[in-house]
């Protein structure tokens, strides 16, 4: 009891919150087509390196929720929440045309608002139904419209236009609920011949702008710097060695606007919405995020990632509101905060973007490989399973070492993901594959219980690493990715479908034990161990893991004391059970910092029903998404119908009571996770694979003490010799 009590409240907690005065003047600088290569060669190149060791940087996740796009990133970030653009969306100054209408006339035509100041933007209206008819609700305005309501006065300068296309994005992290603000697009762009498309930024106009506003008033600017996209935009006409020079102009450039700029308000802000095509291609998506303010230097973080050097961009919104001491309540993000104030040097933080780009560059291949090795090592156990081979011994023994280095692979996984940065992927890979085999190897020479000490070592691993913070789980191609987004911290599907299973390995031995009393105490405390874990707001924080390790348990006690189906009394217990588990999840989440299933249960008792039936679709519609396009479709498939067959043949069922019990509890499991959860496919496929892997490893260790009956077997490694 003492230690489900200690797990219940947070082991250890860091609160790097910045502390700041009210801030007056708060400046957002937007640079599209900027990425870590340029911001490593700022840090490394620009003599000014002051300007750099002050400031304070982070690593942005920028994905929207439709196709990666400036205008879809830039809509998630000035919404705080992920959401997508719309067709034709631009701003305008008045006396631009609109398919050949002054703009001014066409917003009159369009809303029935006639405006002759401020920019324009047709198509507002139209951005935010969109979004609101999608599943996550962001809509843009909500900021702009609490900085009104504050008296705080808004302001938009700069575009990014080309040679092809208009793009003016800036006025999306202004605008207030009835799309307006103030703005001046083409006075701060000059003509200047030889740059891309022949203008650049006007920094003199700029500083000007920012040193003499009336009043000094509580202001909120924004700066749209399209010098990096235009050059981008035009890249494939130029000269390689012009680039390379030009490039290095306007990084400078910037530099020097920004030095100045940070003289004149209180905090600045570089973002990059987007990174340019190379760097995209490069797997480099994350984008770098620069702040200035009072303290110097320091790494910027999140609650919304809870990883050192890694934010979000639907935390832009709610860290701008802070400098202004407004609430932040409203959106799904969170206050960036400052880590190591004081520190200057930036290597650590280009050091693990490398790594998180590796990572992701490499998780694609492989995750393909070692899912069809799993794939090919379960079709090769059902064909000696169904078929008998009853005199391959040697081929037998080979199956069963095979589907035991499977098995040990999920813990190999976690236990050496830091070291792909040290000996690459290839190596990697070979030191994986030698250690899940000579464990294997191990565990089926001297042990008794191999399926055991397989899902003890496994669930004892995943619990110190949860315990932790996650540190292996980060960077393991078995965790999730701070690039793809979907999320930054606790335990992620893949593991959690491992987990739930190895807790049921571990209690595997208990199910003949004839001393109920025995198996209801380990049973309980395990089940109060798995579901704290999985659920725990500073742990887990794995909502659809925590209902399915419940319900699994649940079932595993019902069958433990009922050898008799009766579908009327398994109804009342997971009816039952399930409002528990909701109940227990919502404790769970009391302490610690909110997390989404925090704000799930927030909303629900707020009455917000909309909330809890966007989240279940966009769960359906991620596990249609998986299924349909990943490569776990493979071993799901696989292992499922394998299970099925297992089910259905009578003679691949095994006839110890423990045995069946493991695989009638590890199917419920896996089932209850495919429904519960949103990469449910995905948590299905791994739990499955461990129940049929398990299964088959059992059913060979049967043939061969039935062999030994007979007396026909012969010693394992005499077969390895044969």
């Amino acid at each position: 009891m003492f230690v489900v009590i200690c797990l219940l409240f947070p082991l250890h907690v860091d609160s790097y919150a910045l502390e700041k005065d009210e801030m007056e003047e708060v400046l957002v600088i937007l640079v599209p087509g900027m990425s870590f290569m340029e911001a490593e060669w700022l840090i490394n190149n620009d003599k000014n390196t002051t300007l750099w060791q002050e400031a304070a940087i982070g690593a942005m996740n920028v994905r929207p929720d439709g196709p990666y796009s400036y205008l879809n990133n830039m809509v998630t970030m000035a919404a705080g929440a992920k959401a997508v653009g719309v067709q034709e969306w631009n701003s305008y100054e008045v006396g631009e045309e609109v398919k050949g209408i002054e703009v001014s006339e066409w917003v009159h035509q369009l809303t029935g608002t006639k405006r002759m100041t401020g920019l324009m933007h047709p198509n507002f209206h139209r951005l935010n139904q969109k979004n609101n008819e999608g599943t996550r609700g962001g809509q843009v305005g909500e900021f702009g419209e609490l900085l009104k309501q504050a008296g705080v006065d808004r302001k938009v300068y700069g575009h990014s236009n080309t040679i092809e296309e208009e793009i003016r994005y800036g006025s999306l992290l202004a605008v207030d609920k009835q799309g307006e603000v103030s703005g001046e697009l083409h006075q701060a762009v000059k003509s200047v011949p030889g740059a891309p498309k022949g203008i650049e930024m006007d920094s003199d106009y700029l500083i000007n702008k920012l040193s003499t506003e009336e009043e000094k008033s509580k202001q909120f600017v924004v700066i749209e710097w399209g010098d990096l996209y235009r050059l981008y935009d035009q890249k494939y006409y130029i000269e390689d060695a012009h680039f390379i020079e030009e490039q290095s102009r306007q990084l400078l450039r910037l530099s020097s606007f920004i030095d100045r700029a940070k003289q004149e308000v209180n905090e600045v802000w570089l973002l990059a919405p987007m990174m340019h095509k190379k760097a995209y291609e490069d797997k480099q998506q994350l984008a770098p995020t620069f702040y200035w303010g009072e303290e110097k230097g320091g790494y910027l973080t999140s609650s919304t990632t809870r990883q050192d050097y890694v934010i979000s961009s639907i935390d832009v919104i709610p860290t701008l509101l802070s400098a202004y001491n407004l609430p932040t309540d409203q959106f799904a993000g969170n206050s960036i905060v400052r880590q190591n104030v004081g520190t200057v040097d930036k290597s650590p933080v280009l050091k693990k973007v490398n790594e998180i780009v590796l990572i992701y560059k490499s998780r694609a291949s492989v995750l393909s490989i070692y899912i069809s090795c799993l794939v090919v090592a379960l079709l090769g156990a059902a064909i000696y399973g169904f078929f008998g081979m009853k005199k391959r011994q040697t081929w037998r023994y080979l199956t069963r070492l095979i589907l035991l280095s499977a098995l040990w692979s999920p813990f190999w996984f976690l236990a050496l993901s830091t070291m792909v940065k040290t000996v690459g992927v290839t190596g990697f890979v070979l030191v994986l594959i030698a250690s899940a085999f000579l464990c294997g190897y191990v565990v089926e020479k001297i042990g008794n219980s191999p399926i055991f000490w397989i899902g003890m070592m496994t669930f004892l691993l995943i619990t110190v690493d949860i315990l932790l913070g996650s540190p292996m789980m980060q960077r393991s191609y078995l965790g999730y990715d701070p690039i793809i987004g979907a999320r930054y911290y606790g335990i992620g599907n893949e593991f959690a479908g491992v987990y739930l299973i190895s807790a049921i390995m571990v209690l595997s031995p208990l199910l003949v034990n004839q001393q109920k009393k025995v198996l209801i105490l380990c049973t309980t405390i395990m089940f109060a161990v798995v579901v704290v874990m999985l659920g725990k707001s500073t742990l887990g924080t794995n909502a659809g893991a925590t209902l399915s390790a419940g319900l699994a348990f649940a079932f595993l006690l019902y069958r433990s004391f009922f050898t008799t189906w009766s579908w009327r009394l398994v109804m009342v217990l997971f009816s039952v059970a399930s409002v528990g588990l909701f109940f227990l999840l919502y404790m769970l989440q009391l302490a610690g910092e909110q997390t989404h299933i925090g704000m799930a249960f927030e909303r629900l008792l707020n009455g917000d029903v909309r909330y809890i039936t966007d989240t279940i679709q966009r769960k359906l519609a991620m596990n249609m998404k998986i299924f349909r396009h990943s490569n776990w479709t493979q071993l799901f498939v696989t292992s499922y119908l394998l299970g099925a067959i297992i089910l259905w043949r009578r003679r691949l069922q095994l006839i110890e009571y423990d045995k069946q019990l493991f695989l009638q509890t590890g199917v419920v499991a896996s089932f209850t996770l495919l429904m519960l959860n949103d990469s449910g496919v995905v948590a299905a496929a791994t739990s499955m694979f461990c129940v049929v892997s398990a299964h088959y490893y059992w059913l060979s260790v049967n043939k061969e003490e039935k062999d030994f009956a007979v007396g026909k077997t012969i010693n394992p490694s005499q077969a390895v010799e044969d």
